[in-house]
């Protein structure tokens, strides 16, 4: 006996060790030799202790396995002592079928087959429960060997193998015989054959296709004929189902289901009377459980049914369905939603009228859970349905007053099917908000929101960004500022691919930017900010482009020729910060074509901007426009830079302190430029630049040394700068520099060169608004006022007269100046040479300009117009006499009040007789000279006294004239200043 306990404990030891499976399987047939020895006491214990140890969820699978092995042992060798455990066995064996082990999985199976062929005969009604409780267990694999088991069964009592291949053509051919139905019937009896046949049955519609290939094997070898077979099971079999119809499992709630549905197709409408009714009963019961379970099999049913048959218990059918639709419980409502699909594939337009119209009217009068739970069956319909069912809710549900609500709801779940129709929904909603109560607005704007945010896919976002373009342009208030509302929704969609659409929606809102609702400005505004954002750098890259082409086209063509405009969207707090953002990208990573565009857009935003908006984006700005300026770029981008800084001083001026060194450093770097617009550019940034300096002197030193290069080009460039920013800055100037810089002008007056006498008469201009006096004075004196030697000293003394009216006349009458200049300015008015008699028309026409403004020194205006007047007559060259008609123009739109009647006489005779002169110059320049003379732009009462006080030839042409005076007084050359201004080249100061 020692021996024999040391050798049970080391086979035990062997069947639970983690040696290979056939170790522990010849432990386990070795046990179960030793066994027959030691008895039935013993044999009890161990199973004691086995089934314990298995009833241990965290059991390790080989000693699982070892266990289970027994089982398969056990029945060979203790045969009918071994009986008393097949029941406690089985649960053991069913949770080793659930296994996540494989082995420990065959090895159960291979226990349940032992038991299965041991005891068919004995032991049948311990194990057949079991196993017909195994077919609807939840775990796919407990159903799926319950089945395997139950056919082996069956098999055991047929006398057949069950190997036999049963794949046909269809489902329900059959190889069972009458011999094997009475064996079946002798040993299981009619009432558990029922039920056996009917689990069978129920496996054939499982979720699991193995479970469902097995249960159709099964089926066609014990059944000898299926209508036949299911007359006789059907009482059992409906019962099954509507007991898995009420089941909280899902999955048996589906195979009851497709069950209910296959039986129909089978049986037709010899089973339709019998199962209809009972299912229109179960749905009124309490159990939410059974109830979508009807609601599953309803489904089924009606889609194995013809139309005809449906229409036979339609009447029944559909108020119990519309009732099921608006149940409390959500799941209810989906397999309702389910069934209504159904009876719409089979009934049409009579499901729509008989089920949705009740429901849609029911909502002007349901209040509180009833209304939520009919909203909650509208959106399972519409999941369901919603190609169908949309069309037909959406007209039902717009009218007036619009159930935002609703539309929101049913939208969220409308799938793509909304698109086709957001046109007709998001104009509702819109007319829908401009109709609501005030206190309403906020709710019913959320479920608008609900709607937009709802759409998920491209082709939805693409129509609601046009409908919502149009709908921003509309007249009413109200719509354009819900419209922003919704659009800035969309913008913050997630799912909106903004790459996609960036385009759209800078064309949809940047025109928004200049509405008169602010809150649709910073709506729009808002909306812009966060798609932009939302995109990569690389693609801010690339679209600064379309953004430059999207402002431009946001602002109208009158507003675009107004300089001082500024764009009520970009000057919100930081409403430049996104465009800048943007540019900025474009600025350093772009290509130079990119670069030059994002510059240009940024001077274009910066224009439509006002001050306060954009000095918190200063720093933004000016750093990659100083970084493009000190590299190698071409003339294009330097000269786009230097506009954009130009401006950006204009419009922020002290914001830009902390960069006055810097950008002095890049302006003067830029006068050397070997492109001569690109030196323009920097003469007009550094002259307004200027106006930042408190300490100029090293400016100007610097300046006025460059003024003595031998380069032809930078000379010239430097004495434009030295004269702009002496006319803006020049008064912080010391002294002592001013009085080398008026010897440097003074030496230049005779300059060789037309182009350096010209600015050198300009400078000599900007120098007098500052100059001492005594000093200026003198310098006039002494080396203008006197007729120089030759020609060059004579044409550089006429300019400097010009420079003096035209940017200090006034210091000039303060200094009691203007009738020296005067009489000085006649003489070279006479000049024969050309360049020295226009150059002293253009210093007279300034000087008549400042003296209508004055009312001074009537007598000198008098003979200043005298001589003009002859200017412009036959005398003279068509050189001067152009010049001299285009004086009078400039005279003219000088903003003065008109000459006396007598002097702009003494002008109009001239200018009428150049009408009649084939040279096209001077053609052109007396026409726009009489239509500004005349001011006939606004009234015709000064061109009416003076034609009464022509000679008779002058009036003749007058007449004549007149027509073509007053077309031309309509057109923009007449408005411009004249391209004959010969400090025209120069910055504007």
């Amino acid at each position: 006996i020692g021996e024999i306990d040391g050798l049970m404990e080391w086979l035990l030891a062997t069947l639970i060790s983690e040696q290979s499976s056939v170790d522990r399987s010849g432990a386990a047939q070795g046990i179960s030799e030793v066994m027959v020895g030691l008895g039935g006491e013993r044999l009890l214990r161990t199973m004691n202790e086995v089934l314990m140890c298995l009833e241990d969820d965290t059991l390790p699978p080989h000693i699982r396995e070892g266990y289970l092995m027994l089982f398969i042992y056990f029945p060979l060798t203790m045969k009918d002592e071994f009986a008393d455990y097949i029941g406690p066995i089985l649960n053991p064996i069913l949770s080793g079928l659930a296994s996540e082990s494989e082995f420990v999985r065959h090895t159960s199976y291979k226990a349940g087959q032992r038991i299965v062929q041991q005891y068919a005969d004995s032991a049948i009604s311990l194990f057949l429960p079991v196993l017909e409780e195994g077919l609807f267990d939840e775990n796919h694999r407990i159903r799926l060997a319950s089945c395997q088991l139950l056919g082996d069964l069956l098999y055991k009592i047929m006398g057949v193998t069950g190997k036999q291949s049963t794949v046909t053509g269809d489902e329900d051919d059959n190889f069972g015989t009458d011999e094997t139905k009475r064996l079946i019937m002798n040993v299981l009896g009619e009432e558990r054959r029922n039920r056996v046949f009917s689990g069978l049955y129920m496996a054939r519609s499982d979720v699991a296709l193995a479970v469902r290939q097995a249960g159709l094997h099964i089926w066609k070898i014990v059944v000898t004929n299926t209508p036949k077979t299911l007359k006789e099971i059907l009482p059992v079999l409906i019962e099954l189902i509507l007991g898995c119809l009420a089941s909280d499992s899902y999955d048996k709630r589906m195979v009851a289901s497709r069950t209910l549905g296959d039986l129909v197709k089978k049986l037709n409408d010899r089973i339709l009377p019998e199962v209809v009714p009972i299912l229109e009963v179960a749905l009124e019961t309490d159990d939410v459980i059974q109830r979508q379970g009807v609601c599953l099999g309803l489904s089924e049913i009606v889609a194995a049914t013809s139309k005809e048959q449906v229409e036979v218990y339609s009447d029944s059918l559909l108020p119990a369905i519309r009732t099921a639709l608006t149940d409390s419980d959500a799941n209810v409502r989906t397999a309702a939603a389910g069934t209504f699909a159904a009876l719409h594939n089979v009934l049409g337009t009579k499901a729509l009228d008989e089920i949705l119209s009740p429901l849609l009217a029911a909502m002007e009068t349901l209040e509180g859970e009833e209304h939520e739970y009919l909203i909650g069956a509208l959106q399972e319909i519409m999941q369901a349905k919603s190609k169908v069912v949309l069309p037909y809710m959406v007209p039902k549900l717009i009218q007036k007053p619009v159930n935002i609500g609703a539309l929101a709801s049913l939208s969220s779940v409308a799938g793509t099917a909304l698109y086709e129709h957001l046109d007709t929904i998001i104009t509702a909603i819109l007319e829908g908000l401009c109709d609501v109560e005030e206190e309403e607005v906020e709710k019913e704007l959320e479920h608008a929101k609900l709607i937009i945010s709802s759409i998920m896919e491209m082709e939805g976002h693409e129509n609601t960004l046009d409908i919502l373009e149009e709908t921003l342009k509309d007249e009413d208030s109200k719509m354009r500022l819900y419209s922003s509302m919704l659009i800035r929704t969309l913008c913050s969609n997630q799912q909106l691919e903004v790459e996609e659409h960036i385009t759209a929606i800078w064309k949809c809102v940047l025109p928004r930017f200049c509405d008169t609702n602010i809150s649709v400005v910073k709506n729009c505004w808002e909306a812009f900010n966060i798609a932009t954002k939302r995109l990569p750098s690389g693609e801010q890259v690339r679209l600064v482009p379309d953004l430059k082409m999207a402002i431009y086209m946001a602002i109208d063509s009158k507003h675009r020729r107004d300089p001082t405009y500024t764009l009520p969207g970009f000057c919100l707090p930081k409403g430049l910060a996104t465009v800048v953002a943007l540019y900025r990208e474009g600025i350093l990573n772009g290509s130079p074509e990119l670069k030059e565009q994002a510059i240009l857009g940024l001077k274009e935003a910066i224009q439509y901007t006002d001050q306060p908006a954009l000095k918190p984006s200063v720093v933004q700005i000016t750093g990659p426009l100083i970084r493009v300026l000190g590299e190698r770029y071409t003339a294009n981008i330097k000269i786009a830079c230097l506009d954009t800084l130009s401006l950006l001083i204009n419009k922020v001026k002290v914001a830009l302190k902390p960069f006055l060194s810097q950008l002095q450093t890049t302006f003067m770097k830029s006068l050397n430029d070997s492109t001569r617009e690109v030196r323009e550019k920097g003469v007009t940034a550094l002259t307004k630049l200027v106006s930042l300096h408190n300490r100029v002197d090293n400016l100007f030193t610097d300046i006025h040394k460059e003024t003595k290069n031998e380069n032809l080009s930078t000379r010239e460039t430097m004495f434009s700068a030295l004269q702009g920013t002496m006319y803006i800055g020049g008064s912080n100037m010391s002294s002592n520099l001013a009085l080398s810089i008026a010897d440097t002008l003074t030496i230049h007056l005779g300059a060789p060169e037309d182009i350096i006498r010209t600015v050198n008469g300009a400078c000599i201009g900007s120098l007098a608004t500052f100059f001492n006096e005594d000093e200026l004075e003198k310098l006039i004196r002494e080396k203008i006022l006197p007729q120089g030697p030759t020609k060059e000293i004579k044409h550089g003394q006429a300019l400097a007269i010009a420079g003096l009216m035209r940017y200090a006349p006034s210091r000039m009458s303060k200094m009691d100046l203007i009738g020296a200049l005067t009489g000085s300015l006649l003489k070279f008015m006479e000049s024969d040479n050309v360049q020295v008699c226009n150059s002293a028309n253009y210093a007279a026409g300034r000087l008549i300009i400042h003296l209508q403004e004055s009312g001074e020194h009537v007598d000198c205006l008098g003979k200043v117009v005298a001589v003009l007047a002859k200017n412009c007559g036959n005398n003279s060259s068509n050189d001067v006499r152009s010049f001299a008609n285009s004086m009078v123009h400039m005279i003219n739109i000088a903003g003065v009040e008109p000459l006396s009647d007598d002097l702009a006489k003494s002008l109009l005779v001239p200018l009428l007789d150049s009408t009649t002169k084939k040279i096209p110059a001077v053609r052109s320049s007396s026409e726009v000279g009489i239509a500004t003379l005349l001011r006939l732009k606004s009234t015709e009462d000064i061109a009416n006294r003076l034609s009464a006080t022509l000679d008779p030839k002058s009036l003749e042409i007058y007449n004549r004239f007149l027509p073509t005076a007053k077309r031309v007084a309509g057109e923009n050359r007449t408005h411009n200043s004249h391209e004959n201004n010969i400090f025209s080249f120069l910055p504007e100061v």
